[in-house]
């Protein structure tokens, strides 16, 4: 039995329809959003704002407004994370968080300014990562480890070519060129 060009056409015109369909995507340019078209990071806090790391600065997004607050150096931010009610960023020589005041304006602390020891010249903020009470801020030469209960730091060496810290278990693993993978656990 030789089937006909109509009959193929409706098999796959059904087996068409039973396909599972994709989520919608929304593309928004830098015109939309009011900001420079390169953006390094984004996160999603638990009201569901978006906020992206940008070249412009700290992008926030309600789902429906764009509001873009500028870096606190002037510079691109490099990374941004949400921990509790917190934004933490990272740019060019500076670190810190952003916390919302009474009318909802996202308002800079700086973390870095308060280190004891110098940034590295030409340092950049490349990761952002939370464990337990710390939070560690990744350059391609340092983690600083701030301590988010008594407002500690400690500082490991760790040049690299690639900021990545990822957690494991209850231990964190990071990389140092030549030497290998090394571990923390439990305390610093």
């Amino acid at each position: 039995m030789v089937l006909r060009p109509f009959y193929i056409l409706c098999i796959f015109f059904i087996l068409g329809i039973t396909a599972q369909e994709l989520p919608p995507i929304q593309n928004y340019t830098p015109i939309e959003y009011a900001a420079e078209n390169q953006n390094w990071s984004i996160t999603q806090s638990i009201d569901k704002n978006i906020y992206v790391a940008n070249n412009g600065g700290l992008l926030e997004f309600n789902g429906a407004v764009w509001k873009l607050y500028q870096s606190p150096n002037g510079t691109p931010l490099k990374s941004v994370k949400i921990i509790n009610d917190r934004v933490y960023t990272g740019s060019y020589m500076e670190f810190g968080y952003w916390i919302k005041d009474d009318f909802g304006v996202l308002i800079y602390n700086s973390i870095s300014s308060k280190l004891e020891q110098p940034l590295i010249e030409d340092e950049h903020f490349w990761n952002i990562s939370e464990f337990k009470d710390w939070v560690l801020f990744q350059s391609l030469d340092r983690i600083y480890i701030y301590n988010t209960i008594n407002g500690s730091f400690d500082i490991l060496d760790a040049k690299t070519t690639r900021a990545a810290v990822l957690e494991v278990g209850n231990k964190i693993y990071f990389q140092k060129i030549g030497e290998g993978i090394f571990t923390i656990e439990n305390q610093f």
